[in-house]
């Protein structure tokens, strides 16, 4: 426990500058519900023949892109009119974070950094360490020999998605850990449909994609139990309320989301191809998700691969957390956003992250000889992910290869985000000391035993650092002109 609330929780990886509109509109939504009682968040004005966003929030906090648009006129289509704006993502994450911004209140006004600080801890960073811990012990009752059990932990843990987006209050990593506790609830001891029901439409209710893996939860739990269909749907029935309201209130129709009202014409048109932005996979949308360095689930996470054997393995209700994997895989390659933005990994695909974990635990329970290839590729994941998620939460799209053109030159400047020991002065990566101390601790639980798995780490490692690169440093530079001051200690580029 100790261990990963250090890897999640020592580094603060925010900065104010870029307006990471994924996390911050959430937050602002957040805040008008525990301040005004309402999804608004603002209204956009037509002013001197241009349109201008406006509200108490945007006042303070200054502008943040990624909402949904309310025309006021009924025959005008967003993003041309004026009307009210709402955030363009699921209401969960928002919902949630309302009382907790309302009991930061009572402490004097409500700071924007520590609104954000607060909410990550309380509705991430936590969660998603008491999560780890539980799944390693579902892992233990399901048979998983305890160095497989502790492997996967590790690897889904810290070397993979799960780290970057478990450091941000956004709804990749809160929908994983719903669809993981529905799961826990549906195949872990006595059956629990209510609460496996309620976890399965909190993630829809975090992230609408997370739909069809929480259908294959519900399904499965209910053919494999042959009961409780009834206390599964009552369950599910309060986030299903809670849609319906937001959906109703903010764009006129229960099953009227924000994907048809944002107000961004770049993202409008973002998602146009194909229905709902979903059409045939290509090439470079299977190599780019999940190939490349500057993307790739495999490049980051290399240990997931391990998780498509399932099916030689497996068999049965076995195979539920591959369906999700599978699921995820074939919606990243199929989707209109499938390079995701500012990332470190394909983002959109976060909740594919317990599943493999999960999936290759049971097929080192029926392959034993894979652990020594699986503690290799999980350090390596650790490596990668680990050392990217010391200096931001995403790299800008032109990047080709982040670890050398923008991890090794920020910390080879003594840049690292704000922690503990920089508020007291403590310079460069010696701030960073506890964050890396557990990544390397999590290496040694990895590799301690095994030459062939030092090996593959090895081996693995060499060909992410060595993958082509952009001799600029544009983007590192840039990045490190983020900082609110140059942590103490560091070099100017």
């Amino acid at each position: 426990m100790l261990l990963l609330l250090v890897a999640y929780g020592w580094l603060f990886v925010y900065f104010e500058r870029l307006n990471n509109p994924n996390e911050l509109v959430r937050v602002y939504a957040a805040r008008s519900l525990a301040e005004h009682g309402s999804w608004l968040i603002g209204r956009r004005e037509l002013r001197g023949g241009r349109f201008v966003d406006e509200g108490p929030i945007d006042s303070e906090w200054g502008y943040v892109n990624d909402k949904a648009l309310t025309c006021d006129d009924p025959r005008a289509r967003p993003p041309a009119c004026a009307g009210r704006l709402f955030a363009a993502k699921a209401p969960a994450a928002s919902l949630l974070g309302a009382p907790v911004l309302a009991v930061l209140r009572l402490f004097g006004p409500v700071q924007k950094t520590a609104a954000v600080l607060v909410l990550r801890w309380v509705l991430v960073i936590l969660p998603s360490v008491a999560f780890w811990i539980l799944l390693r012990r579902w892992m233990i009752d399901q048979n998983v020999p305890g160095p497989a059990a502790l492997t996967c932990m590790l690897s889904g843990a810290l070397g993979s998605l799960s780290l970057t987006y478990g450091q941000m209050f956004a709804g990749h990593q809160m929908a994983a850990l719903a669809l993981g506790a529905a799961f826990l609830c549906a195949f872990w001891g006595e059956f629990k449909p209510a609460w496996c029901g309620f976890f399965c439409a909190l993630a829809v209710a975090l992230e609408y994609p997370s739909a069809p893996a929480a259908a294959i939860v519900a399904g499965a739990a209910l053919l494999y139990h042959r009961r409780g269909a009834a206390r599964l749907v009552l369950g599910a029935l309060p986030w299903v309320l809670v849609l319906a309201q937001f959906h109703r209130s903010a764009f006129g129709a229960p099953w009227s989301t924000p994907y048809s009202h944002l107000e961004n014409p770049e993202f409008v048109r973002d998602i146009a191809p194909g229905f709902m932005g979903i059409s045939g996979p290509s090439w470079e949308r299977v190599y780019g998700s999940l190939l490349s360095p500057w993307l790739g689930l495999f490049f980051w996470a290399p240990w997931t691969v391990l998780a498509l054997l399932a099916p030689g393995w497996l068999r049965r209700f076995s195979l539920v957390p591959f369906a999700i994997v599978g699921y995820y895989l074939v919606f990243q390659i199929t989707h209109a956003l499938w390079r995701s933005g500012w990332v470190i990994g394909p983002r959109y695909i976060t909740p594919v992250v317990p599943f493999a974990a999960i999936s290759l635990s049971l097929i080192l329970r029926e392959a034993p000889r894979l652990l020594p290839v699986a503690q290799g590729l999980g350090a390596a994941g650790i490596l990668a992910t680990g050392l990217a998620s010391s200096v931001c939460q995403g790299f800008p799209p032109e990047v080709m290869n982040p670890l050398r053109e923008v991890v090794a030159p920020l910390l080879a400047h003594g840049f690292v985000p704000r922690n503990p020991l920089q508020a007291l002065g403590v310079p460069g990566l010696w701030s960073a000391l506890p964050y890396f101390a557990a990544l390397g601790f999590a290496l040694f639980l990895l590799l301690r035993r095994s030459l062939v798995a030092v090996a593959i780490a090895a081996a693995v490692t060499a060909l992410q650092w060595g993958a082509p690169e952009k001799p600029e440093r544009d983007a590192a530079r840039f990045l490190s002109e983020q900082w609110p001051q140059p942590p103490p200690g560091s070099k100017r580029f």
